[in-house]
């Protein structure tokens, strides 16, 4: 599968492969596309890519003769082929998933295969078939803790623990990192779920990886 190291993101796909008629505009987005942290990629009907992130670029193997694809593996590629013919089926295409090794020395990333409905490939005579996204389960986003303090009012010792939560710590483990009581912790975590209206951890902890990375 050849790769064209171009752009692609589930919200601006529309205006980066077609124009909104405001060249100016057009630029902006494509700037902002070109910038996301978002490893994706464009794929057609027949699997070939099309376009992606810098990011997605960074997570795709490259064989011998330089070209991207998925995984080195033979062994893993038919899963992959499975995965995205799902999801770049003439007939009902649906999303799909699965968690692979693209190289025998890398960890396995997972691969999600989401197709780009068919109104709007008619629509806009789009040859994108599908987005596909790949992530890295060891990364962890960076805190955007700067964010997290002006969208909810939180102290510099309230964002420092929700990053160490983000981070996978316990509050054990944070008291440890911190070197304080966890009964302080708790009381810091209380306001934390007042501020942002969650009332667990793994609630709280899906709502600052949406605000994204700072």
């Amino acid at each position: 599968m050849a790769g064209v190291r171009t752009v692609v993101s589930t919200e601006w796909r529309k205006v980066a492969d077609h124009g909104s008629g405001d060249r100016g505009r057009d630029l902006y987005w494509q700037g902002r596309v070109d910038q996301a942290d978002e490893a994706g990629a464009l794929i057609d009907a027949s699997g070939r890519i099309l376009r992606t992130t810098p990011a997605c670029d960074a997570l795709l193997v490259t064989g011998g003769d330089g070209v991207a694809r998925w995984t080195l593996l033979p062994c893993e590629q038919a899963r992959v082929d499975t995965v995205l013919a799902r999801a770049t089926a003439r007939i009902a295409p649906e999303a799909a998933a699965l968690r692979y090794h693209a190289a025998p020395d890398r960890a396995p990333l997972i691969l999600i295969a989401r197709p780009v409905p068919w109104a709007m490939r008619l629509l806009h005579a789009t040859p994108g078939a599908a987005v596909v996204t790949l992530i890295d389960p060891a990364e962890r986003p960076a805190p955007a803790s700067q964010l997290w303090r002006e969208a909810f009012d939180l102290t510099p010792s309230e964002v420092a623990l929700a990053a160490l939560l983000m981070a996978g710590h316990s509050l054990e483990s944070a008291a440890a990192a911190r070197d304080c009581r966890q009964t302080t912790l708790r009381v810091h975590l209380r306001h934390i779920f007042a501020k942002t209206g969650v009332s667990r951890q793994a609630d709280l902890v899906s709502l600052l990886a949406r605000i994204g990375r700072g």
